[in-house]
């Protein structure tokens, strides 16, 4: 099975996935212009994105929303509603989806959006113990945690003029990964950070943003072979 995995293109939609069975969406999806006004990222999710995950060849899309997306952040069940239009598009708000790969394997896919506080932006205003409480909601036996925030310690240091060299992931992730285990974790939110795989316990962690810091193209999607 191939897996993708993406993050972080804030409306840049310039490039298409590979031919792929999965593929993971990680958040802050809306254009910075139009980023806080709700009726606009509507029209654009349904219009633009929409279509934009029709045209790429993948079996199934599972997305959540990052600190940048107030739409999602604040209207959940519109996005489910406009999720509708694409059956194969789901979005995951602290919920559990299965995949079932055509040799009937079942993959088990967990999605959360929450961020460690940092600023006034969307999916944040918990404390660590409140995030781990909420992260640990997902089960023991996840193949696929997508998340927006990265986990404490592990691809977490940011490549940028405005960090120090220092570890700014969410310490309630990292807890609950390390209790959970999930087999992979995919996120972005942090641009620049290491790009290949860390490990925290025996989850196998990855950035996957797409975009630096000054919001251009920079990566390409992470393709798995599993």
């Amino acid at each position: 099975m191939k897996i993708a995995a993406i993050s972080d293109m804030h409306g840049i939609l310039d490039f298409n996935i590979e031919k792929s069975d999965i593929l993971f969406i990680c958040g802050d999806i809306v254009p910075l212009k139009i980023q806080g006004y709700s009726k606009e990222s509507k029209r654009w999710f349904k219009n633009t994105f929409i279509s934009w995950c029709k045209n790429q060849p993948v079996n199934d899309i599972y997305l959540v929303g990052g600190n940048h997306d107030w739409w999602i952040y604040r209207h959940p069940e519109q996005v489910k509603e406009c999720c509708k239009e694409l059956p194969n598009l789901h979005y995951l708000l602290d919920e559990e989806a299965v995949y079932m790969d055509e040799d009937g394997t079942a993959y088990k896919i967990y999605g959360t959006p929450w961020c460690h506080q940092f600023g006034d932006w969307a999916f944040m205003g918990y404390s660590d113990n409140a995030l781990a409480q909420k992260f640990m909601n997902m089960g023991d036996d996840i193949d696929f945690l997508i998340t927006h925030d990265a986990p404490y310690g592990v691809s977490d240091i940011c490549d940028s003029f405005w960090n120090r060299g220092e570890h700014i992931g969410s310490h309630g992730l990292a807890y609950a990964i390390a209790q959970r285990q999930p087999k992979y974790n995919f996120h972005g939110h942090l641009h620049s950070s290491n790009h290949g795989c860390e490990m925290l316990e025996n989850t196998q962690v990855y950035n996957v943003s797409m975009i630096n810091e000054q919001y251009k193209l920079r990566y390409y999607p992470l393709y798995l072979e599993l």
